[in-house]
């Protein structure tokens, strides 16, 4: 009888092992938190103010599915920053594009930082690199600053694959099947200026203001204007 019984319930946990993976059931994958400051938080710059991005955490990293803390420890993240005017109708680069504007700023990243202008083959151009890691912290520092009037929305966000081989990287306690990705926590969730999408005539800025708030959140969104 206790053989029966040893052996039904090694059947059991071979089955819950197959169907979830035992031990490893991730509900959505994990969605690291990158906690991230821009400052001045205002709803309208002047040409030639400063605008500051920040990343300062510590390596062991919360996710906000599982709610646990993992050591991320010399992790690649894979920051990148995108700035858009949204103040026309129609994209140059094509429709649901918007309108990478870095070059209507004027970027300053401090010596030891990896973080530069990187230009897609279809001309637009965005800022990418990596975090600075040391003393078990990932750092990051952006500033910048306007030079044309205008209203725009920044992206600052992280991928957690390489952009080149789309390969996951592995930590301790990881699922091996679970996907893997960032989640923007700009100035502690804050609203960020969502609603100032809505001030734009492209439709594609209304839509993830109304329909999509959570990527704006989630993706490091800010909205402000630049008046001379």
């Amino acid at each position: 009888m206790i053989k029966v019984l040893m052996f039904s319930l090694i059947a059991s946990v071979a089955a819950c092992s197959c169907e979830k993976g035992w031990g490893c059931d991730v509900e959505g994958g994990y969605q690291f938190e990158i906690p991230t400051t821009l400052y001045p938080a205002l709803d309208t710059f002047q040409i030639g103010d400063t605008i500051h991005i920040q990343n300062d955490f510590s390596d062991r990293v919360y996710d906000r599915n599982s709610q646990q803390f993992f050591d991320l420890k010399s992790f690649d993240f894979y920051p990148i920053t995108d700035i858009y005017r949204i103040d026309t109708p129609v994209s140059k680069w094509g429709p649901g594009t918007g309108n990478h504007a870095i070059f209507e700023f004027d970027v300053i990243i401090p010596d030891g930082y990896d973080y530069d202008i990187f230009q897609y083959s279809y001309g637009a151009k965005s800022l990418l690199g990596e975090f600075k890691y040391e003393e078990g912290k990932y750092k990051l520092d952006i500033m910048l600053i306007p030079n044309r009037d205008g209203l725009y929305t920044i992206r600052h966000f992280s991928r957690l694959v390489s952009l080149k081989a789309n390969e996951v990287q592995d930590f301790p306690g990881r699922c091996s099947d679970e996907r893997v990705e960032g989640y923007t926590v700009l100035n502690n969730n804050s609203d960020n200026n969502r609603d100032l999408l809505l001030d734009s005539p492209d439709t594609l800025w209304s839509k993830i203001a109304y329909s999509n708030p959570i990527d704006y959140e989630k993706f490091g969104g800010y909205t402000f204007y630049v008046i001379e």
